[in-house]
Formats: C-alpha cells, structure tokens, sequence
C-alpha cells in the first residue's frame, strides 16, 4: 500500500514598532510526501505537462514554484487544491484520515 501525505506549514509574521504590536501576518504553506519517492517524480512531471513547476524549500518550510494550467482551477487557485486533485484523479489515491489539529491529510493506494 502506497501513502501520500499533504502537509500544511503555517508561518506568523508579528510586525511590532516600539514594542506595539502593529500587525500579525500569517501563510500557509504545502509539502507533498509520498511513501514512494518515485512519486514525487510523477507528479513533478505531471505538473511540469501543465506548464507548472512544483519545488520545496526545506530552508523555509514553503514550496516554490508556478501553478500549473489546470483548466478547472481558474480563479483561486492553491496547491492543496492541486495536490488533492492529482492524488486523487491522477494517481487513483483515495482519502484515508486527517492529520490534527488541521496539519493535513493522508491519502493511500493499493
């Protein structure tokens, strides 16, 4: 059985000027995991068919790189959307659990 996990980062940026909190900045970042790593090698190239470019940045916990032109993914495009799409259309992943507290989840395949 083959897994494959889609990791949510999420980063706080605190803005503070004289010791007063002006404001707080938060992002969200994706990382794609996969029990196999030929995996990550599909779905790099899938990605790549699609005009995109999928890295991750270990140094700062954030992936890089451009959407792909998926033609359903028109406005608000993000790359959970993207990685949820290819694990389970794609790749015939299906859903297997969640990773709490919201940090992603899991998917498997026979």
């Amino acid at each position: 059985m083959n897994t494959a996990k889609i990791i949510r980062h999420r980063h706080k940026y605190h803005h503070y000027l004289n010791d007063d909190l002006k404001s707080v900045k938060e992002e969200t970042h994706f990382k794609i995991v996969f029990s196999e790593p030929v995996e990550l090698d599909k779905f790099k190239e899938w990605i790549a068919q699609h005009e995109g470019e999928y890295n991750y940045n270990k140094e700062e916990s954030r992936q890089d790189g451009k959407f792909p032109k998926v033609p359903f993914f028109h406005d608000e495009i993000c790359w959970c959307d993207i990685m949820t799409y290819y694990l389970m259309h794609v790749a015939g992943y299906s859903y297997h659990s969640s990773i709490h507290p919201y940090k992603g989840e899991v998917y498997v395949r026979d």
